[in-house]
């Protein structure tokens, strides 16, 4: 089907891939990144050192950064390769996270990465996010296998993962915090059954 439609600010000609489709729990609702998350997606993690201490990715002062993060997330909405989702608890449509599963051309292989601003932590958001997120993974998308990987000085991302059936393989090299923190990440490895 041809189609032409306008999504945010992108306009698509051709061919319509399947979008990040939104996703529902019991507490939370997953769905498409949006321009107007901007100023939450910020204030929410995208400023917080201890939320971007283990990830790839490195905590700024600048709102630009949330900027550039959306619009590269929307430039995405139309991958069959890249499947970001916001997080919000469905009680008050309030965003909490994000969470992402995506193929890595360069490893030949899916991954997932998620996060939480730091006031969520520790009430089960991610492994109940990252529950569906599997689920959808491996029964519309079909993947058959996908990997993880935490900095080993984060422990609770490793119960997360391990909470997903993911099992442990090896440790690698693993760098965090925009390349400042060079460290050890264990690798996991997830096959549908």
């Amino acid at each position: 089907m041809k189609t032409t439609s306008k999504i945010e600010n992108f306009h698509f000609e051709g061919e319509m891939q399947m979008l990040t489709p939104k996703l529902e729990t019991e507490r939370l609702i997953l769905r498409q990144i949006k321009n107007e998350d901007v100023d939450t997606i910020y204030n929410c993690w995208m400023q917080d050192e201890d939320v971007s201490r283990y990830m790839y990715w490195k905590a700024s002062k600048e709102i630009n950064e949330a900027q550039k993060f959306v619009q590269f997330e929307l430039g995405n909405l139309n991958s069959d390769k890249w499947y970001r989702w916001i997080i919000l608890l469905k009680q008050t449509d309030e965003i909490i996270g994000t969470c992402l599963i995506y193929y890595n051309d360069e490893e030949n292989n899916w991954d997932i990465s998620y996060n939480l601003g730091k006031v969520y932590w520790g009430n089960g958001y991610i492994t109940e996010a990252m529950h569906r997120v599997m689920e959808y993974a491996i029964n519309e998308i079909t993947i058959k296998e996908c990997i993880a990987i935490h900095a080993i000085e984060n422990p609770e991302s490793g119960r997360v993962i391990q909470n997903l059936g993911f099992e442990y393989e090896k440790e690698v090299p693993y760098e965090c915090n925009g390349g400042e923190i060079k460290t050890v990440g264990k690798y996991y490895k997830f096959v549908a059954r």
